[in-house]
């Protein structure tokens, strides 16, 4: 920070020693101080104790399973903070017995006060945020004084050692945010990623980094701190929405309250590594979306400033849109290839093809691989530079519940899918697991069951449409006695399957396909969750391995891209000598 700063003023005195400045050297400065006073320090770290405050942790409980919540409790309750000044609290939807008696257990060996607190009432749609209410109330009850700020961990979240101390920085240097969000890591991501997890969890973390430079970052749901004050000023968590943590963010900005983001390594958890749980968890994400637009219509809604309503509003409707975008366009353009006709006006009269529009359709692919490489090096390249395979297979999936949402609810049914936490699976998510344990396929679950069957189709409309602009390229060769310019053949092709946005739009959607259909018929092994955990202090305290942490932060290979690139530069080459 002296560095930058004394950077900065030896800058500003040396614009302003020099008379023959101009307006555009002014404006450089200018943009520069400003990028520089936006750059956030994500390694802020509290070393003094003497003026810590007081904090409540909430650790929400459904079932998850008794071995998750505990190594969970464990790590939260050895943190590099003064454990005088901080209290741990189990807030149990399940009513479990066998919850109650762990955490008896463990209230005499670990360092701060453990609780333990339960509803009694049976989880609905809306069940985490209603359960944090409900923690709410309870800490009020105590003799002791509240705290003045409350973390939120989900279950199956093991935070590092300094994660309080990390992320409250963020709220100790800046008075104005309301709430300060990790990022999440997985570490029982299969190895290489078969479901392609890892990149669409990234594009997450493309979005809040770019929403955090605006002071407008999103709560992601766990490992947060918020400010007691803040949160009393919008009466607790929203619970309207299965992304009460969106909609959180919503209703701080409203009172003056922004969230920060935290990059780092504060805390790892379990991803849905199943396709019928992926399936389900992804579906709840877009219903979630989608009840956050018609939140913001309703009567507390309209406590939202006009500019929260209409973001809110293009929330769900992007959510909506853009699955059926991506679906249509999934199964629309190989079946436009499959027809092996000219997609592109052919030539006529002795006319060449326009060359400008070669040109364009070439730098177009350049100035969006520009955009792509910069989105993905604010997450170090975990993420595809092309749309990841996850959001074009799961588009159908997330389209449905759409059209539940808006279009036909009494023929497909209007009901939000119910929340179902990670680790509670059901029966299909349970039958996957039990095949990857006997190493056998899962092709009855995710063809059949799951309806992935569908992608067999579009991996067929890719072939077919390859198979027919050959023939109908060669054609007049093999059937026909007249002689057929290398030439024409050429620009044939260029305007049909060849063009460059229709190329690469299929390949996306076999190589989106062959995901689905290659984990049915060769899923990963399934690994105990007690192999990808490393255990200290006597098996007190379990954090991920180190080689799993690296398989979740290691880079994205980004082989189609290149594929893609040197087939433009052909294309344009090809282009350029026949135009």
């Amino acid at each position: 920070m002296a560095i930058c700063l004394t950077y900065l003023a030896y800058r500003t005195k040396h614009v302003f020693s020099k008379p023959d400045t101009t307006l555009l050297i002014w404006a450089t400065l200018v943009i520069e101080i400003a990028i520089a006073g936006k750059q956030k320090n994500c390694r802020n770290f509290i070393h003094n104790d003497s003026k810590l405050p007081k904090i409540d942790i909430f650790i929400t409980y459904c079932g998850e399973g008794l071995e998750i919540l505990t190594d969970t409790v464990k790590a939260a309750c050895h943190q590099d903070y003064p454990p005088s000044l901080f209290r741990v609290i189990i807030l149990d939807d399940s009513s479990s017995r066998d919850v109650s008696s762990a955490i008896t257990e463990l209230q005499p060996v670990v360092p701060p006060s453990l609780h333990y607190a339960t509803r009694n009432v049976k989880p609905h749609t809306h069940s985490k945020a209603a359960n944090l209410n409900f923690g709410l109330r309870f800490i009020d009850s105590l003799p002791n004084e509240r705290a003045v700020y409350l973390a939120v961990l989900d279950v199956d979240m093991i935070p590092s050692p300094h994660w309080l101390r990390t992320v409250l920085a963020h709220l100790l240097q800046d008075p104005s945010a309301g709430l300060a969000c990790p990022f999440q890591r997985m570490y029982n991501i299969a190895p290489n990623d078969p479901l392609c997890i890892t990149p669409e969890i990234s594009l997450f973390e493309i979005w809040s980094v770019l929403h955090d430079f605006g002071d407008s970052g999103v709560c992601t749901g766990s490992g947060f701190l918020i400010r007691r004050r803040a949160l009393d000023a919008i009466n607790g968590f929203p619970e309207e929405s299965l992304q009460e943590d969106v909609l959180t963010t919503m209703a701080l900005f409203a009172k003056g309250f922004h969230t920060v983001c935290v990059d780092g390594e504060l805390q790892w958890g379990l991803a849905a590594n199943t396709v019928p749980d992926w399936i389900r968890q992804r579906q709840r994400w877009t219903a979630g979306l989608l009840s956050i637009s018609s939140y913001v219509f309703s009567k507390k809604g309209r406590d939202l400033p006009p500019g929260a309503r209409v973001n809110g509003a293009l929330i769900g409707f992007s959510e909506g849109t853009t699955s059926g975008i991506w679906t249509v366009a999934l199964f629309l353009v190989p079946l436009l290839v499959s027809t092996g006709q000219p997609l592109l006006p052919l030539s006529s009269g002795g006319a060449r093809p326009n060359r400008l529009l070669f040109r364009l359709a070439v730098l177009e692919f350049a100035a969006q691989s520009v955009v792509q490489a910069l989105l993905c090096s604010l997450v170090d390249w975990r993420c595809d530079m092309l749309a990841s395979p996850a959001q074009l297979w799961m588009a159908p999936y997330r389209l449905l519940v759409a059209l539940r949402f808006y279009c036909f609810p009494k023929l497909l049914g209007h009901e939000v899918p119910a929340f179902t936490p990670t680790g509670i699976s059901a029966a299909l998510g349970k039958a996957e697991r039990e095949a990857r344990k006997r190493r056998s396929s899962c092709k009855k679950i995710v063809l059949w069951d799951c309806g992935a069957w569908i992608f067999l189709v579009v991996l067929g409309c890719c072939l077919l449409g390859g198979v027919r602009m050959v023939e109908c390229m060669l054609s007049p060769w093999f059937f026909s006695g007249s002689k057929v310019a290398g030439r024409d053949v050429l620009e044939k092709f260029l305007v049909g399957m060849g063009w460059p946005p229709l190329f690469s739009h299929c390949l996306l959607s076999a190589k989106s396909a062959w995901t689905p259909i290659s984990y049915a018929f060769a899923p990963p092994a399934l690994v105990e969750r007690e192999q990808l955990l490393d255990r200290t202090d006597q098996g007190m305290v379990a954090h991920p391995k180190k080689n799993v942490k690296e398989r979740y932060m290691e880079r994205k290979s980004q082989f189609v891209w290149l594929a893609l690139a040197v087939y433009h530069v052909l294309f344009g080459v090809i282009s350029e000598s026949i135009s």
